[in-house]
């Protein structure tokens, strides 16, 4: 063997060599995108179940709430028909009243259980509105995870549609076609075997959003259950409450930053002494609909008081939700163009409890007034 073809050999045996350990390493990255894949998805049907589980729990419990509630009025109608259908001084009659009392008292005992067990459910509610969310964050981070993995698996199958045509290519000059037919056909199925992984990844990461679009509006109507005003159709400040401390501990226990705005509806006093309650309460409805039509489905908004809503941002910066609050100013002039809002928020610290960080964001909008008018 010459020189020239002892180094030609050599060299033909490192670019086998190459090939073999590059084929194992795209070997050993499939497999652990295939488990990442399987882990993720093992992630998903456990969040399911457990979603699946409290839904079930919470219809259980509406049922009951409700039958409790039916009784409760039923022993009330019971009291009134014996009132009216006994002369007051009947000693039946008498009798009636002491039993009717004794009904109604049972009937308001029974009323103060259902309200007690209602509030319960609506924490519940909002905590799997919550745990809808996150599992819904994480679909999102599967579905890109996917298509990155299917980008890869596509790199791969053309990397490989290229070794197979430079192989053909050096087998037809050397007149070796028939022998490298078998390792070029091997190649070739590789390829077209990687691309039908990737094709079935980016569906699994279709599956994956829809899941996740699915998820997010179960959360919100999670949260549409668990107790709402009935003007605005944003949570009444006793359930918003809870869904602000959920918020809360969410951003801590993720590192995530979270702001708190307070929202004040400018001259809501003056709309109702001169044009009346119901252009009063109009004004309120556009100022909540400005709110949530701006803000993304799963921030939370509260109507605080009479004129005064708190909504909650996470995952932003100061920054941007200075920029949120702009745009539902801009939002609100489009349905009212005379109305107007005042605004301060501030991000979450540490220490802070609900009460601090409300009473820190409501001092800014307190400045935020004083400068305006200034």
């Amino acid at each position: 063997m010459t020189k020239s073809n002892a180094h030609n050999g050599d060299a033909r045996g490192l670019a086998r060599a190459a090939m073999q350990a590059r084929r194992e390493i795209e070997t050993r990255v499939a497999q652990d995108a295939d488990q990442s894949a399987a882990d993720l998805n093992q992630t998903h049907a456990d969040g399911d179940q457990t979603a699946a589980d409290l839904d079930q729990h919470a219809s259980d419990a509406d049922q009951t709430l409700a039958d409790r509630d039916q009784h409760a009025s039923d022993r009330d109608q019971a009291a009134a028909d014996w009132e009216r259908t006994h002369a007051p001084a009947d000693p039946a009659a008498i009798e009636a009243r002491e039993a009717s009392r004794v009904e109604r008292e049972e009937g308001s005992r029974e009323r103060e259980l259902t309200a007690a067990g209602r509030a319960r459910i609506t924490a519940q509610r909002i905590e799997t509105a919550t745990h809808r969310d996150e599992i819904a964050r994480l679909r999102d981070l599967t579905a890109e995870a996917r298509d990155r993995i299917a980008q890869a698996r596509d790199d791969a199958a053309a990397a490989r549609d290229r070794a197979a045509e430079m192989r053909e290519q050096r087998a037809a000059e050397s007149g070796t076609m028939n022998d490298a037919m078998l390792a070029l056909q091997q190649v070739r199925r590789a390829a077209a075997e990687a691309r039908q992984r990737a094709a079935d990844e980016r569906a699994a990461a279709a599956a994956d959003r829809r899941g996740a679009a699915d998820d997010r509006e179960h959360a919100a109507s999670d949260r549409r259950l668990g107790g709402l005003d009935e003007l605005t159709g944003v949570f009444r400040r006793g359930t918003g409450e809870l869904a602000l401390m959920h918020e809360i501990d969410r951003a801590r226990r993720l590192g995530r930053r979270f702001v708190l705005a307070v929202l004040d509806v400018d001259e809501l006093k003056d709309v109702n002494d001169r044009a009346g309650h119901a252009a009063g309460d109009a004004l309120l409805r556009d100022v909540a609909i400005a709110i949530t039509s701006t803000l993304r489905s799963y921030d939370i908004t509260v109507r605080w008081g009479g004129d005064e809503f708190v909504c909650a941002m996470s995952d932003v910066s100061v920054e941007l939700a200075a920029e949120r609050i702009a745009d539902i100013q801009r939002t609100l002039n489009a349905r009212s163009p005379a109305a107007s809002i005042s605004a301060g928020h501030t991000a979450l610290r540490d220490d802070d409890t609900l009460d601090s960080v409300i009473a820190r964001a409501d001092t800014e909008l307190y400045l935020a007034k004083r400068r305006s008018s200034s």
